[in-house]
């Protein structure tokens, strides 16, 4: 059936259609308009204590050390990082298909978040009850709920890009992204600090004390950072379901990837920053074997990673507003070559706190992940594509998940030496990939199309 416009012009169904985006769409940035202050500081809120939150439950600081009180392979190690990245990539593309057209994701993601900090609690109770008589049984549940709080969080990932890239307009996402992780850090350091203490007072707060209260104040971070998600008002934006099927999305990413030569280039360089992330884990590991640090000097050097993904918060912030996000990934894949680099010229005579500055630059590369790599992408797409792009960068690089399982086996048989040379290396290459993007930002080449 046809209608009639208000000047009684007979409109076609497709005419009406298109005038009801019209409509929704001019609603929609009206919304956002009218929720942004409010929206940038329930989302510092909320990315303030989850970083905090992250920092108590690290996996390339305090979740290694935790292990090798448990069990002195590597393997185990590279097994918790292998988890993690799995658990964040596996269900990203599947959670963009289900909620692909839903208007409102944020109900979805405060469950999410309510199931992660409920698993840091029950860890927290079990290490508590079972850490020094059944080693064995913490690993396994260790394992089991850091698999649900991984899967958890790659649902996240996708829910809250899309939540985020709503709520905040694209030319202050730079600002609104620095800004939260800068007063994030902040804690995440005194985080670090409160660890030291912890950790360095073996009386007060003997094994497995010290590490079920490390865990307990992770959740508890967690249930503030949900408070905060809780009072973002998520504006609508009128989306329509793309795909007929999750076949018909796997088929749409070849599609993408095959036509978007920029689109390629940037998982290249996003794959080989996997490769450093999926290393991070092994600094603590050597530093606990190679340097024979104490127990509280692994919250020194959580502190010295917060501190340099604070301070090169800064920089990479000011880049990607000012000169766009490819210098922060350039940034980023020089930091996570650098501290391969250091791990591997530093002297075991040195101070300990001098091998801080490697987890200094693991922060940064951290850090500048968050920032270039996220925004990026969030550049590339669409609004109606984004969250499928984002699931897609993160599935396509699937396999790069089990680095971290070869890297642990290759140091128990062979040398910390030939694998962080190894990263050192390949961290150069990615430099090379990364000098051929393609700023969607400046260049209309660079964008991701359908």
């Amino acid at each position: 059936m046809r209608k009639m416009s208000a000047t009684g012009v007979t409109l076609s169904p497709s005419t009406e259609r298109a005038d009801t985006s019209a409509e929704q769409l001019v609603r929609f940035e009206a919304e956002t308009a009218r929720y942004y202050k409010r929206n940038f500081m329930a989302g510092l809120i909320h990315g303030t204590f989850f970083q905090m939150s992250t920092a108590f439950g690290s996996i390339h600081i305090v979740l290694p050390a935790f292990i090798t009180l448990l069990t002195p392979s590597t393997l185990a190690v590279g097994l918790m990082a292998a988890i993690q990245q799995i658990g964040e990539i596996v269900p990203q593309l599947f959670t963009a298909y289900l909620l692909e057209d839903k208007p409102r994701k944020k109900r979805y993601l405060l469950g999410v978040i309510t199931l992660r900090w409920l698993s840091w609690a029950l860890l927290a109770w079990l290490t508590y009850q079972y850490g020094l008589t059944r080693p064995g049984l913490v690993l396994i549940v260790l394992v089991s709920l850091f698999g649900l709080f991984s899967i958890s969080g790659g649902m996240g990932t996708v829910l809250y890009a899309d939540i985020f890239a709503r709520a905040i307009p694209a030319q202050r996402r730079g600002r609104f992204t620095g800004a939260r992780q800068m007063f994030g850090f902040a804690l995440a350091i005194l985080a670090g600090w409160i660890v030291k203490l912890i950790l360095d007072n073996e009386p007060a707060f003997p094994f497995p004390t010290n590490y079920s209260l490390i865990f307990g104040l992770s959740a508890a971070s967690l249930a503030i950072a949900f408070t905060g998600f809780a009072l973002i008002r998520e504006p609508v934006y009128p989306v329509q379901r793309k795909t007929k099927s999750l076949g018909a999305m796997l088929r749409q990413a070849i599609v993408l990837v095959k036509i978007n030569p920029n689109f390629r280039r940037f998982l290249v360089s996003r794959a080989i920053l996997g490769l450093a992330i999926g290393l991070a884990p092994f600094y603590v590991v050597h530093a606990r074997s190679k340097l024979e640090i104490s127990a509280g000097t692994i919250g020194l050097f959580l502190s010295f990673q917060m501190a340099g993904a604070a301070l090169s918060n800064l920089l990479w912030g000011w880049l990607a507003d000012r000169y766009g996000n490819k210098t922060v990934i350039i940034g980023t894949l020089a930091s996570a070559g650098l501290a391969s680099s250091l791990a591997l010229l530093l002297p075991q005579w040195i101070s300990p706190l001098a091998y801080g500055l490697v987890f200094a630059l693991v922060g940064a590369m951290l850090s500048g992940m968050r920032i270039g790599f996220n925004n990026f992408v969030l550049e590339m797409a669409a609004p109606d594509m984004r969250a499928t792009c984002v699931a897609l960068q993160n599935t396509l690089l699937a396999p790069i998940t089990l680095f971290p399982l070869v890297a642990g086996f290759l140091i128990e048989a062979l040398s910390f030496w030939l694998v962080f040379s190894g990263e050192a290396a390949l961290m150069g290459a990615g430099l090379v990939v990364a000098l051929g993007l393609l700023d969607p930002r400046h260049r209309a080449a660079g964008a991701c199309v359908s």
